[in-house]
């Protein structure tokens, strides 16, 4: 199931990568969307617009699956995502593996951001969830895809007040 998302914040892309790679920016996200945060890896190769991020982290929702997804799933769900950030095409490949049925479940996207006027840019998720799971794989990829949703929601309202707060 493709997906795609698009929020618009009150500054430019520089910035809004800055900030997003920012310690503080990412100790005060993963609490404000009620998950536990684990960064493995954080590798910079290069500068300005050869720069390449390789990230690792583990993201563990602090929420209650739904009913039907707790038949499949015995303890907490985490997730390893893996990101490939590149300041050239000011885009970030994002692969996230979940810790229970990674053979049956795949999230793949590219989130980028574009200028979108003076001091404004847009954040652009495009991605596709797959469960091959007999039987409920739609229904997990539409709540799979929902979660995601509200996630993002979330990340907008806290990222627009990260950088209200710091006048970016």
């Amino acid at each position: 199931m493709r997906f795609r998302i698009e929020d618009a914040f009150d500054t430019d892309p520089e910035t809004y990568w800055e900030a997003f790679f920012s310690d503080a920016y990412n100790e005060g996200l993963w609490p404000a969307l009620d998950m536990g945060w684990e960064l493995r890896k954080l590798e910079r190769e290069g500068e300005g617009p050869d720069l390449v991020i390789r990230r690792e982290q583990v993201l563990t929702p602090r929420r209650e699956l739904p009913g039907f997804l707790r038949k499949f799933v015995q303890g907490a769900l985490a997730y390893t995502e893996r990101n490939v950030f590149r300041a050239r095409d000011s885009a970030m490949e994002v692969e996230t593996i979940p810790s229970v049925l990674p053979d049956k479940l795949e999230s793949r996207g590219v989130y980028r951001v574009e200028p979108a006027g003076p001091g404004r840019c847009l954040r652009i998720y495009e991605g596709e969830v797959r469960c091959t799971l007999p039987l409920v794989g739609g229904k997990v990829e539409k709540q799979l895809v929902s979660e995601i949703e509200e996630s993002y929601r979330k990340a907008t309202d806290f990222t627009r007040r990260f950088l209200a707060e710091r006048g970016a």
